[in-house]
C-alpha cells in the first residue's frame, strides 16, 4: 500500500468511527490510539477532553495550543486527574455551562489553584423534546433548535468565557458541561469561528465528540436525559439521534449563525454579548499568541 493509499485508508477508518451509531461499541482499536494523540488529552477520571488548537495547513495553529480546552463533566475526575489539570495542562479557570439541577446532582470538584465558574442562564431554556430529532432529517433541524436556544439562553456564561479570553491570555481554561457536545460544542465552535477556523475544521472537532465520548458512552444517554426533563424510555423516537453527533447539525448552527448576525460571530459578540470591536480583536489576538507583556502591560 502506497502512502497515499495507506492515508486514504486510515481517513477512511476515522470517518467510520465519527458516524457510528451512538448504540455500537466503537473498536478498542483504532479508537484508543486516536484518543491517546492531539487533540485528545488523557486525564485520569476525565472524558472527551481536547485541546482547540488545531494546526492549519498553511501555518501555525489558530489557537495556540495549551490555552482553551474542552471536555465532558468533571465529576469522575481522580486525585491524579487535579495534579495533571494543574501541573501539565497549567489550567487556571473552569468554565462550567451545565444547569444549576445538573451541578446539585454531580457537583463541580474542588481543584486547588484552579477556579471554576458557573453563570445563571439567561432564562430557564424549554426541556429537550426527542421527538424533535426523530424528524425525516435524522434530526438535524432539531439539534439546529437546540443550539439557537443554547446561544441564547447561554449568553452570560459564554460573555464571561470571552472575558476571560480577553482580560486573562496567561490563564488555560476548560469548558465543560455534561458530555462536552451540545453546549460545549457550541462555544467551541463561537471560538472556533472566531479564530478563523473553517466550517470543515470546525465540524470535524465537532464530530471528533464521538470518539471522546466513547470511554462514557454508557452513561451518555442518562447525561442527555437529564434535558429532557423527565424520565423517558431507551425506546423513544428521537433518543437515539440526541445522544449522537451529525456533521449536517453543526453545520446548520453556523449557517444560522451566519444568516443571524451581520459578521456572523462577530455580529454575535458586538450585538448580543455587548464587546466592542477593538474587545473581538483583542480576544482574536488572545486566541493566536500570548506574550509576558500582555499581563505586565494589560489593555484594560
Amino acid at each position: 500500500m502506497s502512502p497515499t493509499q495507506e492515508d486514504d485508508h486510515e481517513a477512511t477508518k476515522l470517518a467510520t468511527l465519527l458516524t457510528t451509531d451512538i448504540r455500537t461499541v466503537l473498536p478498542p482499536q483504532p479508537t484508543g490510539a486516536i484518543l491517546s494523540q492531539r487533540p485528545f488529552v488523557s486525564i485520569p477520571g476525565l472524558f472527551n477532553l481536547r485541546d482547540l488548537s488545531t494546526p492549519q495547513d498553511d501555518g501555525p495553529p489558530a489557537i495556540r495550543p495549551g490555552f482553551i480546552y474542552r471536555s465532558g463533566a468533571l465529576t469522575h475526575i481522580t486525585p491524579a486527574g487535579k495534579t495533571a489539570l494543574v501541573d501539565t495542562l497549567h489550567l487556571g479557570t473552569i468554565f462550567d455551562l451545565r444547569r444549576p439541577e445538573e451541578r446539585e446532582r454531580a457537583p463541580s470538584p474542588d481543584i486547588p489553584g484552579v477556579e471554576t465558574i458557573w453563570t445563571p442562564y439567561a432564562f430557564t431554556p424549554m426541556p429537550v423534546n426527542p421527538r424533535d430529532f426523530a424528524g425525516p432529517d435524522g434530526g438535524v433541524s432539531g439539534f439546529v433548535k437546540m443550539y439557537v436556544a443554547v446561544l441564547e439562553c447561554a449568553e452570560p456564561a459564554f460573555k464571561a468565557v470571552f472575558q476571560q479570553i480577553r482580560d486573562h491570555p496567561e490563564r488555560p481554561i476548560l469548558v465543560h458541561c455534561s458530555a462536552g457536545k451540545d453546549r460545549t460544542g457550541v462555544i467551541a465552535a463561537l471560538i472556533e469561528k472566531l479564530a478563523g477556523y473553517s466550517d470543515d475544521a470546525i465540524v470535524y472537532d465537532y464530530l471528533l465528540t464521538r470518539i471522546g465520548i466513547e470511554p462514557a458512552r454508557p452513561a451518555l444517554l442518562g447525561f442527555l436525559r437529564g434535558q429532557v426533563g423527565a424520565p423517558v424510555p431507551e425506546e423513544m423516537p428521537g433518543l437515539v439521534e440526541l445522544c449522537g453527533v451529525q456533521a449536517a447539525a453543526m453545520r446548520g448552527f453556523l449557517k444560522v449563525l451566519d444568516e443571524t448576525f451581520e459578521e456572523g460571530v462577530v455580529g454575535y459578540l458586538t450585538i448580543r454579548l455587548g464587546f466592542s470591536d477593538e474587545d473581538v480583536e483583542v480576544i482574536r489576538r488572545n486566541l493566536a499568541h500570548y506574550s509576558e507583556d500582555q499581563v505586565s502591560n494589560p489593555t484594560r
